[in-house]
Formats: structure tokens, C-alpha cells, sequence
């Protein structure tokens, strides 16, 4: 019975390779493979070291956070992952 299930396209998958394209998933509740995480995990530093944990400096911070890191670091960090 679980093989079925595991030969079965989401919706997602159909609809993405009906479209041309690939897609890949990464592996359930492994992070650390998950370069969104390194890259999230580099925002928080950048809004730690430029914050004073108000509300409204948070509301300011974020968005420059997450602007902070930059398009060779996020590249680095997808191939690394």
C-alpha cells in the first residue's frame, strides 16, 4: 500500500513539471539541509547586532535584515546545503 503513495504526484509536482519545470524537495525535518534556514539564521544576527527589542525597532530592522545578505552569501549557502 506505500508504495502507491510514494509513486503519487502532489498536485504541486503536477502542476510544476506540467509547466517545463523541475522541482525538489528537501528532506522532512533536516534544517540543516534547508539553505532558507542559513539564510534566515543570517538575518537574526544582523537584526541581534542592530536592534534595541522594541516593537516598532523590530518593524524597522526586519525588512533590512533581511536585505542584508547578500545574493553570493545566499548562493553560498544553497551550495553548501
Amino acid at each position: 500500500m506505500k508504495q502507491i503513495f510514494k509513486s503519487t504526484k502532489t498536485l504541486l509536482q503536477e502542476i510544476i513539471e506540467q509547466a517545463g519545470h523541475k522541482i525538489i524537495f528537501y528532506p522532512k525535518y533536516h534544517c540543516e539541509l534547508n539553505f532558507i534556514e542559513s539564510f534566515w539564521g543570517s538575518a537574526k544576527q544582523y537584526s541581534r547586532q542592530n536592534c534595541n527589542y522594541s516593537w516598532e525597532s523590530l518593524n524597522q530592522i526586519v525588512p533590512d535584515a533581511l536585505n542584508s545578505v547578500s545574493l553570493s552569501k545566499i548562493r553560498k549557502f544553497a551550495r553548501r546545503s
